[in-house]
């Protein structure tokens, strides 16, 4: 494909994709958030100049909360009601955006990693697969999470194949910002080493220590804030002790989600504690259950990781009263369950074709997303999203190989 052809192609990728995504978005009531949860109303307060804290969310009339939830997608969210005003249409338009974005993106990771046409046909998955779309129509942070992944690894694997030391500088660029939208970007940093360690260990000076300054710039703000606030370095939200710990303890296995909410006044107990002593006494209760009780942690795990990977997301979870409706339960078994399947044989394609080097970024990013998920917190259908469209470029490698097959055939 010439370059005239090849953006021809990319700009019909990106308006079909939000096409598809501004008409879901209309079928929906705009004009209400009911994903009800902190991240618009944190955007709203970052628009309007009232900082970045939330209402105390243990004790009613407590001190209120300013590391809760990480900035990244409130700040994002900001922007367009700053613009906008408080439109919660113009935030679903501009997540729409950055989805059909998403496939533009994948186009030139499949291209990278593979060829032409598996970056094509990645692209073309993502045009149209349904979980990208649907929560185009939710203020959840996993609509942006998507393309910084993307954009942090596109940038990684053209500056190992460039040589380019820029584009190492803004892999770095994109993994701050994912880290200041979600703390599991965290775990990059480990994936990097690890990668490097492997395939190349020249590459360390360039693919691991100019990320990790050019990281380190984009969340100092961050961490400067909150050291002027709590007089210590934070750099993670402090929403992960509950998270932790409503996923393991004696009542999460009865519980049809996984995890167990705690009723009003549970935690009267921690009542003068401060918000980075909540955090982290929860954190240390939850790493208490699993020393004392191994055996119903594993069994926890067991339920996580089905849950992580199940086909279609439980009709009593989802955002809003109506969840998720059965409508999507089937289309997701029938198009996600589908495409998780092929997903895997792709993988295991990749081995079988002796190409593992070639896609082991790929297996590092998708192992460490899943893992802390499955082993310490609770777990939801939508944490997979970011890395699906990692699953999509395996899914597409089947399908290259299945046209090879056709084209050699049809020849003979």
């Amino acid at each position: 494909m010439n370059n005239k052809n090849r953006i021809i192609y990319l700009l019909g990728v990106f308006f079909i994709a939000l096409i598809i995504r501004i008409i879901f978005i209309h079928t929906l009531n705009n004009k209400i958030n009911v994903w009800g949860d902190w991240w618009s109303g944190l955007g709203w307060q970052l628009a309007t100049g009232k900082g970045f804290w939330v209402a105390n969310p243990f004790f009613h009339k407590g001190p209120v909360f300013y590391a809760w939830r990480d900035p990244g997608f409130p700040f994002f969210l900001s922007i367009i009601y700053r613009i906008f005003g408080h439109n919660y249409l113009a935030a679903k338009i501009g997540l729409a955006v950055l989805s059909s974005l998403s496939a533009v993106l994948l186009y030139f990771t499949g291209k990278i990693l593979a060829n032409e046409r598996v970056g094509i046909i990645s692209s073309l998955i993502y045009v149209f697969y349904p979980a990208a779309i649907f929560w185009t129509g939710f203020l959840a942070p996993e609509t942006l999470i998507i393309p910084i992944l993307l954009a942090f690894s596109l940038c990684f694997l053209s500056g190992e194949k460039f040589k380019n030391s820029y584009m190492f500088f803004f892999a770095g660029v994109f993994l701050g910002l994912g880290v200041l939208t979600f703390s599991l970007f965290l775990v990059i940093l480990p994936v990097i080493f690890i990668y490097i360690l492997i395939k190349n260990k020249r590459l360390f000076i360039k693919g691991f220590l100019i990320p990790l300054v050019s990281c380190f710039l984009v969340v100092s703000p961050w961490i400067m804030r909150n050291y002027k606030i709590y007089k210590i370095f934070l750099l993670t939200s402090t929403e992960g002790g509950i998270v932790a710990y409503i996923a393991n303890n004696h009542l999460s296995i009865s519980q049809p989600t996984g995890y167990w909410n705690p009723p009003v006044g549970y935690f009267q107990k921690l009542k003068g504690y401060s918000e980075i002593k909540i955090d982290r006494y929860l954190y240390f209760k939850t790493l208490s259950f699993i020393k004392k009780h191994p055996k119903i942690y594993l069994s926890l795990v067991g339920e996580r990781i089905i849950r992580f990977w199940r086909f279609y997301p439980h009709t009593f979870s989802g955002p809003g009263k109506s969840n998720y409706y059965k409508k999507y339960v089937l289309a997701s078994l029938f198009t996600i369950g589908l495409l998780l399947l092929v997903s895997f044989w792709g993988i295991i394609l990749s081995f079988i074709k002796n190409r593992w080097k070639d896609f082991l970024l790929l297996y590092l990013l998708i192992f460490a997303w899943s893992a802390p998920l499955i082993l310490f917190f609770k777990v939801v259908i939508r944490y997979r999203e970011p890395i699906m469209p990692y699953m999509i470029i395996f899914a597409s490698l089947v399908i290259n190989q299945l046209l090879d097959r056709k084209k050699k055939y049809v020849e003979k």
